[in-house]
C-alpha cells in the first residue's frame, strides 16, 4: 500500500510522513517535483536525503520513483539548450536515457516508472510513422532502457504508468495502447486511475466489473499496481460514504473477484491538499474520512 503524504494545514513534510508510514509500505518520489534532467542531482543531493533516505526509507517505507517525459499541455520536456527536441531526437532519448540510468544508481530502488501516463501522449499524437513525437518513438526507447535498468539492477521492477481514465475528456482511455509493448519487458501493468472523472459514472456501483482487469486481456497474468487510485467525497460523487465504498469496491468485486494479482495499491494523497480538493483520506484540518478508516483496517488487517 502507498500514498503521497500531503501534509495537514500546520502540519510539516516529516510529520505527514511518519503518519503516512503507519498504513503504508511505499510513497511516490516525483522530486520537488523536478524535471527528468536535474532529478539525479536532487535525488543524490539533499534532497533525497532529505525525503527519500529520511522520511520515506527512515520510516520503513520504500520509494516508488517517478520519472516522466510529459510536461504541461503534452509537451515534451526538454532539458535547456536542446532545440526543437522530439522523441525521435536522439540526442534527447540518450538525455533520458541517461537520467533514468543515473536514477537508478544513486537511489537503487525496488520500483522505478520511466513515464508516468504515458497512454495521454499516445491518445493525443498517435503513431502516425511521419510523426517525430508519434508514441512508438517512446515504446522503443522504453525497450532499451528497460534492458539497461536491467543490467545495472537486475532486481529492480521496471515499467511506465498508464492512465485509466482521460480525465480532461471525462472518459475511459483506449487500453488498445498496450498492444504496443512488449510484455516481457513490463515488470507490472500499473495504472492511475479516477472513475468518478468518467462521464455516467457517479458511484463506485456504475464502474464495470471489468473495468481494470479488461487490461490483463493485454497482458494475462501480469502483477497489476495502482500508482494512485482517487475517488472524490463531494456530496455529487456520494460524499466519504461512496470514497469509502471506492475503496471496497476495487479490492473485492474490481480486484480480487476478477482474479487480479494485486502487487502495488497506492492512494493519491494523503490529506485534502487545499479546501477545494476532496480526494485525500483526511480532511486539511487533520479530520479523518470514512475512507481513512477503511484504509487503515485494510492495512491491519493483511486484506491486501
Amino acid at each position: 500500500m502507498g500514498i503521497l503524504p500531503t501534509p495537514a494545514a500546520g502540519q510539516s513534510f516529516e510529520a505527514s510522513y511518519v503518519q503516512a508510514s503507519q498504513y503504508v509500505e511505499f510513497a511516490p518520489v516525483w522530486g520537488r517535483p523536478t524535471p527528468f534532467y536535474n532529478l539525479p542531482d536532487d535525488l543524490s543531493g539533499d534532497w533525497g536525503n532529505t525525503f527519500v533516505e529520511g522520511y520515506i526509507r527512515g520510516n520503513g517505507m520504500f520509494p516508488l520513483i517517478h520519472i516522466s517525459f510529459i510536461g504541461p499541455g503534452l509537451t515534451l520536456v526538454v532539458p535547456p539548450g536542446m532545440q526543437n527536441a522530439t522523441l525521435s531526437d536522439p540526442e534527447w532519448r540518450e538525455a533520458y536515457k541517461q537520467a533514468c540510468i543515473d536514477v537508478v544508481r544513486a537511489m537503487r530502488p525496488l520500483y522505478v516508472s520511466i513515464g508516468n501516463e504515458v497512454n495521454r501522449w499516445y491518445e493525443a499524437y498517435g503513431i502516425d510513422p511521419s510523426n517525430p513525437n508519434a508514441f512508438q518513438h517512446f515504446v522503443s526507447l522504453y525497450d532499451e532502457i528497460y534492458d539497461t535498468l536491467k543490467q545495472i539492477s537486475p532486481g529492480i521492477k521496471v515499467f511506465c504508468t498508464f492512465a485509466r481514465e482521460i480525465v480532461s475528456e471525462n472518459r475511459e482511455a483506449d487500453l488498445n495502447v498496450l498492444s504496443l509493448f512488449p510484455s516481457d519487458k513490463i515488470d507490472v501493468l500499473v495504472f492511475t486511475s479516477y472513475p468518478y472523472a468518467v462521464q455516467g459514472i457517479n458511484r463506485p456501483s456504475d464502474i464495470p466489473d471489468d473495468y481494470y482487469s479488461a487490461a490483463l486481456e493485454y497482458m494475462p497474468g501480469k502483477p497489476f499496481g495502482f500508482s494512485e487510485l482517487g475517488w472524490s467525497s463531494m456530496e455529487a460523487f456520494g460524499g466519504e460514504q461512496a470514497q469509502a465504498e471506492f475503496l471496497t469496491t476495487v479490492l473485492d468485486s474490481l480486484v480480487r473477484d476478477r482474479g487480479i494479482q494485486l502487487e502495488l495499491f497506492g492512494w493519491a494523497w494523503l490529506h485534502d491538499i487545499d479546501e477545494n480538493d476532496y480526494l485525500g483520506l483526511i480532511k486539511l484540518d487533520g479530520t479523518e474520512k470514512l475512507a481513512y478508516n477503511v484504509w487503515k483496517n485494510i492495512s491491519t488487517s493483511g486484506k491486501f
